[in-house]
C-alpha cells in the first residue's frame, strides 16, 4: 500500500462503492460527493444524480436506468447510515425512504424485491405502486413503483461483509451457522440451508437464471458450485494454494464461465461445461458432500445448455463404469509406461502423468484450475484515501505534552477495513435480438471495475488461444484472457 502523501491533494471525488445493474449494461458508483451511473461497455456517464444535498454515498444499487437505492456514508455522508433512500433518477425525486434504526451494511435490488442487509439479519421489501411526491413537471406520468411492504425478515450470521445474492425470486444469504448458506425462493418462502464450507463465508453469487450458486470461504483457495434445486455440489475449482480474499464471483449469462477476483490481483476464469467421460476417467472420487450426487464434482450441468468438451492433457484409460466414476483405480496396464529409447516423450512428464493417475496422489493434484487468468488493477491507494490526509496526527496527552497518534481509518459498509472496493466483475450481456452472439462458444467479454482514489474500468476478452494474434504456441485447445484496455472513469471523458 502506498503510504506517501500527495504534494497537492486531488479534488476529484472518491469512489466509495460500485455495483453493476441487473441488466449488466450499467454500473453505479457511490461517491464522496453524490452518485454517478456509467455504461458498462464504454464507461461513459449516463446519469449524474441531483440529490437534495451534497455528501457521500457509501452504498448504491441501480434497478435500471431510472430507479436507484442508496445509503449515505463516508467522511461527510449525504444522509444517515441507518436510512435507505429509493430515488427516481429521471424525475429527480425521492420515491420512498426507510429508517432501519441501525447501520445498513448492504443492499440488493431488482425489479421485484429490495433486500436490506443488517449486521445479523436481512429485511426483504416488496415493490408496489406508490404515490410519489410530484416535482411539478409531469402530472400525467404513472405513479412510481418501489419498495413499500416488508415481505420477510431472515436471520443471518454476523454479516460484516454484506454477503448476499439476488436473482429474480431467488435470494442467497449466509445462514446462522458458520459456512452455511440459506437459499430462499422469495415467492414461496421455503428456505433451505446448504453446508458449503467449514470456515466463514467471503463471497456468494447466484447464476443469472438462479439455478447455480458459487461460494468461497475466507481461505479463498477453493470456489464451490452448487445446484439451487437439489443443493448438490456440482463443481469445485481451485483458485490457488495461498490464502486470499475473494473480491467477487460472477457467472456468464449462459452459465458457461465462472469468473473470480481476489486481493492477489488476478482475474481467474473457470470452465463450467461438462467434461467428457474420458477426461474424468483417471480422477479419483473426491470426498462426498452430504447433499452431493454420486457423480464426480467436475461434471457440472449447465441447465440443459450443451457445449463442446474440453480436451484434457491427462492420459485416460477407463475400461469400466467403476473406473469412470472413480470407484476403483485404473489397472496397472493403463498407467503410462516409461518412454522407450529415442522417444520424444519426456520421462518427467510421463512420471507426472502416472502420479496423477495414481489413487494415492494428493487431492490438490486432481483439483480443477482456471482455464485462463490475467492480472487486473488493484490500485495504489493510501491508507487514508477517502480524505487524502496524513496517517498520523498530533494531540495533547493527559500530562500536557504533545503526542503523535495514528489516525483511524473510516470504515465503509460491508468493509470494516475501510479499503477501497476492487475487482467487481460482470460478463457482457447477450443482445436480446441474438445477433452477433458468440458468448459461451467462441469468446466472452468481461468488465472489471475498482473504486478508491484512482477508480478504473478494465475490459477483457476471453478467446481461444488459436484466435489470438499471434496464436499462442502449445495452447491450441486452451483459452487466453486479453486486457483490451482501461479507463479512469472519474476523470474527463471523451467519446
Amino acid at each position: 500500500m502506498n503510504t506517501r502523501q500527495a504534494i497537492q491533494p486531488s479534488d476529484q471525488a472518491k469512489v466509495l462503492s460500485l455495483a453493476f445493474s441487473l441488466s449488466r449494461n450499467r454500473f453505479i458508483a457511490g461517491l464522496s460527493e453524490g452518485i454517478q451511473i456509467f455504461r458498462s461497455d464504454n464507461c461513459l456517464t449516463t446519469h449524474q444524480l441531483e440529490l437534495p444535498k451534497d455528501g457521500g454515498v457509501a452504498i448504491a444499487e441501480a434497478v435500471d436506468d431510472r430507479y436507484v437505492a442508496y445509503v449515505g456514508g463516508g467522511n461527510f455522508p449525504v444522509s444517515s447510515p441507518n436510512v435507505l433512500i429509493f430515488w427516481d433518477a429521471v424525475e429527480s425525486i425521492q420515491v420512498t425512504s426507510f429508517d432501519l434504526h441501525e447501520p445498513i451494511r448492504g443492499l440488493r435490488v431488482n425489479s421485484h424485491w429490495l433486500v436490506v442487509l443488517l449486521d445479523t439479519r436481512a429485511v426483504v421489501f416488496e415493490h408496489q405502486q406508490l404515490k410519489g411526491p410530484s416535482n411539478g413537471r409531469n402530472e400525467d406520468q404513472p405513479s412510481p413503483k418501489g419498495p413499500n411492504r416488508v415481505h420477510a425478515l431472515y436471520p443471518t450470521a454476523n454479516n460484516i461483509y454484506a454477503l448476499a445474492s439476488l436473482q429474480d425470486n431467488y435470494l442467497a444469504l449466509p445462514a446462522s451457522a458458520v459456512g452455511q448458506i440459506q437459499i430462499i425462493p422469495l415467492d414461496t418462502g421455503s428456505k433451505r440451508v446448504l453446508r458449503a464450507h467449514t470456515s466463514s463465508l467471503r463471497a456468494i453469487s447466484l447464476s443469472p437464471d438462479g439455478t447455480l450458486l458459487a461460494s468461497a470461504s475466507e481461505q479463498g483457495t477453493l470456489i464451490r458450485v452448487y445446484s439451487t434445486s437439489t443443493l448438490s455440489q456440482v463443481g469445485e475449482f481451485r483458485r490457488g494454494i495461498d490464502q486470499a480474499i475473494i473480491y467477487n464471483i460472477a457467472f456468464s449469462p449462459r452459465n458457461r464461465w465462472l469468473a473470480s477476483t481476489s486481493d492477489k490481483g488476478t482475474l481467474h476464469i473457470f470452465d463450467l461445461r461438462p467434461r467428457r467421460p474420458a477426461d474424468s476417467a483417471t480422477s479419483p472420487s473426491s470426498p462426498s458432500h452430504r447433499h452431493s450426487a454420486s457423480y464426480p464434482t467436475n461434471r457440472l450441468s449447465s441447465g440443459g445448455y450443451e457445449t463442446a468438451s474440453n480436451p484434457s492433457s491427462i492420459p485416460t484409460g477407463a475400461t469400466s463404469i467403476q473406473e469412470y466414476y472413480g470407484l476403483r483405480p485404473p489397472p496397472v496396464s493403463n498407467i503410462p509406461s516409461a518412454p522407450s529409447p529415442g522417444s520424444n516423450t519426456s520421462a518427467a512428464a510421463t512420471a507426472l502423468a502416472a502420479f496423477k493417475a495414481s489413487p494415492f496422489a494428493p487431492r490438490i493434484v486432481h483439483d480443477i484450475r482456471s482455464v485462463a487468468s490475467t492480472p487486473f488493477y488493484t490500485g495504489n491507494d493510501t491508507l487514508h484515501w477517502q480524505d487524502g490526509g496524513p496517517t498520523h496526527a498530533w494531540t495533547v496527552a493527559p500530562n500536557g505534552t504533545r503526542k503523535r497518534v495514528r489516525r483511524a481509518v473510516t470504515a465503509l459498509p460491508g468493509n470494516p477495513t475501510g479499503k477501497p472496493v476492487k475487482g467487481i466483475i460482470t460478463f457482457a450481456s447477450i443482445p436480446k435480438d441474438g445477433l452477433h452472439n458468440t458468448e459461451d462458444e467462441e469468446r466472452a467479454v468481461l468488465y472489471v471495475i475498482g473504486g478508491g482514489s484512482d477508480a478504473r474500468w478494465e475490459a477483457f476478452d476471453l478467446l481461444p488461444s488459436s484466435q489470438t494474434m499471434p496464436p499462442i504456441s502449445g495452447q491450441g485447445n486452451g483459452w487466453t484472457l486479453i486486457n483490451r484496455g482501461f479507463r479512469r472513469f472519474m476523470t474527463r471523458q471523451y467519446v
